[in-house]
């Protein structure tokens, strides 16, 4: 039976990354506008039935976006009483990273967004999507925390989680740009140290 699992889940990896391939390269060769649903499927030889198994639309297939989730390991880790700029905005990036499918310098996505930045948009539309989940991860530590019972007096454990998700995604966004010419986790997660230290040096200058 694992081994079936492991065949299907294998198949179903390749048959997202030549969605995905094909509609990438139908952009850059014809633009986004002029790219079909039905284009993409013939080019990756499936059916356009089997397009919407994978994506809910074209531009998602042109970006490789897919749904953000969370990984067990890093919900185990996570702990509300400790280091939250570090541990929110690296669960930001882990998270981010887990709408872009497919292995770092495999994709065309970078390429395709710096030729069509319109396509941002879409892509800024699931980063939402990721900060609801990193918010409800710390609501739900900041609510069985003693640690924040006080502040959770005066305010909803909501709004703390909402302001925590915020500050965490300054320096995250600053790794994401500092990155930008190779976007590897590696090499984020380096610049968002880096960032991290100097919103700690900025943050008492501007209080």
């Amino acid at each position: 039976m694992s081994q079936l699992l492991s065949l299907r889940d294998r198949k179903r990896t390749e048959t997202w990354a030549a969605l995905h391939n094909a509609a990438a390269r139908l952009t850059l060769e014809n633009g986004p506008d002029r790219v079909t649903t039905e284009a993409i499927a013939a080019q990756a030889n499936v059916s356009a039935r089997t397009f919407f198994n994978y994506f809910s639309t074209k531009e998602d297939a042109i970006l490789g976006l897919q749904d953000p989730s969370i990984d067990d390991t890093w919900l185990e880790a996570f702990d509300v009483d400790a280091n939250l700029l570090d541990q929110v905005s690296r669960l930001l990036v882990n998270v981010v990273h887990s709408t872009e499918g497919g292995a770092d310098g495999d994709s065309l996505r970078m390429e395709v967004v710096q030729r069509f930045p319109q396509l941002r948009q879409r892509r800024f539309g699931y980063f939402l999507k990721v900060e609801q989940l990193v918010r409800d991860v710390v609501t739900e530590g900041i609510t069985a925390s003693a640690k924040w019972a006080d502040v959770a007096q005066h305010h909803r454990a909501e709004d703390i989680s909402r302001m925590i998700v915020l500050i965490a995604g300054a320096p995250m966004r600053y790794a994401m740009q500092e990155s930008a010419h190779a976007p590897t986790l590696d090499n984020q997660f380096a610049a968002l140290s880096t960032a991290n230290a100097l919103l700690r040096e900025v943050l008492p200058e501007i209080q």
